[in-house]
């Protein structure tokens, strides 16, 4: 809640939320990535504490995404620019997966009816 916080000019911006046990677990479980969990920090170029006082220890993914657009919004407004088009560039990109077939998760919920 610094009155002088402002976010430094960007094209783009991703907001990423972590999970149960934070980003850095996340990093740690990632494969791909050469770096341990706690240098997670390496990754972003900004890293913010969306809730610093949230007074628990977990925050619920859907109320996490509305407590940060709405404290983040303001400041993305604030950093567009008149006369800056605002019009989407289309990137292709050749995504990969690194498991051939569905996880536990994406299966879990379906019933031998749906199969």
């Amino acid at each position: 809640d610094d009155d002088k916080f402002s976010l430094p000019k960007f094209k783009h911006a991703i907001v990423v939320f972590g999970g149960v046990a934070g980003i850095e677990e996340c990093i740690d479980a990632d494969e791909t990535l050469k770096i341990p969990g706690s240098q997670s920090k390496k990754l972003f170029d900004m890293w913010v504490n969306i809730c610093p006082f949230q007074g628990s220890r977990t925050i619920r993914t859907e109320e996490a995404v509305l407590i940060s657009l709405a404290r983040l919004s303001p400041l993305v407004s604030a950093n567009r620019t008149s006369g800056v088009s605002m019009e989407k560039e289309v990137v292709k990109a050749n995504v990969e997966f690194s498991d051939e077939s569905p996880s536990d998760e994406s299966t879990s919920g379906t019933s031998s009816s749906e199969e």
